[in-house]
């Protein structure tokens, strides 16, 4: 049978020596997958504080944005945890307010149309919404409810991510929680989705323009007609 040398003392230090970088490489690489891993499994994490829209200071009224001379209103009616919504915000929005509110073309007011009132997450957004207005922030959070909804429905809308969103964006959360746990908003985002329903808006988003519901509103050129046709 034959036989192997034992490596001498000095050899062993110089093995150990050459395997020490891939050790500790291997170490990094290990903590940057679960870095990764984390990071994937928070999303939230990923998403920076979202600026106000860059419209003067006095465009801005709690939900509504624009020029108050504007000569039309575009009237977005929209539940923050419907898909269409989400998808309007992101698509359609960014050119209303670019090509029609910063020209002072047009004002968009946002309201509140939450179609399952009583569904937890549709009614706790509105009203987030709403005390977040309380500060000045509204359009912000808009945009930051869209964006965790649209990644994790329902879920995105418990109280206790709704304050993390209102912290996040530099409002007072204490302020906000109060606001919260008084249910301020509800009989104002209860009554707003009422008219909606009274005037027959049956889904969302609906948009209004000058008093037009718009047939397909995703046709921003639709909405650029039906406010130019409302401009004196």
């Amino acid at each position: 049978m034959p036989k192997y040398a034992k490596p001498s003392e000095a050899q062993a230090k110089k093995e150990k020596r050459s395997m020490t970088p891939w050790i500790i490489g291997a170490g990094v690489l290990f903590l940057v997958l679960i870095a990764l891993a984390v990071f994937i499994n928070n999303p939230t994490r990923s998403i920076a504080s979202i600026e106000a829209p860059d419209v003067p200071a006095d465009w801005i009224d709690r939900s509504t944005m624009g020029d108050p001379n504007a000569p039309v209103t575009i009237q977005a009616w929209e539940d923050f945890i419907c898909p269409a919504c989400q998808q309007w915000t992101a698509q359609v929005e960014p050119r209303v307010i670019e090509e029609l509110v910063k020209t002072g073309k047009a004002r968009l007011e946002f309201r509140q149309f939450p179609l399952q009132m009583h569904a937890p997450g549709a009614a706790m957004s509105a009203m987030a919404s709403e005390c977040a207005a309380d500060q000045g922030g509204f359009w912000p959070y808009h945009d930051r409810l869209f964006v965790e909804a649209s990644s994790r429905g329902q879920a995105a809308a418990t109280l206790e991510r709704l304050v993390e969103y209102a912290k996040d964006q530099g409002l007072d959360d204490g302020e906000f929680l109060t606001c919260m746990n008084s249910q301020r908003y509800w009989d104002q985002v209860n009554a707003s989705a009422s008219e909606a329903v009274s005037t027959g808006l049956t889904s969302t988003p609906s948009i209004v323009v000058g008093g037009q519901l718009m047939a397909d509103p995703f046709n921003f050129n639709a909405i650029v007609q039906a406010v130019e046709a409302n401009t004196p």
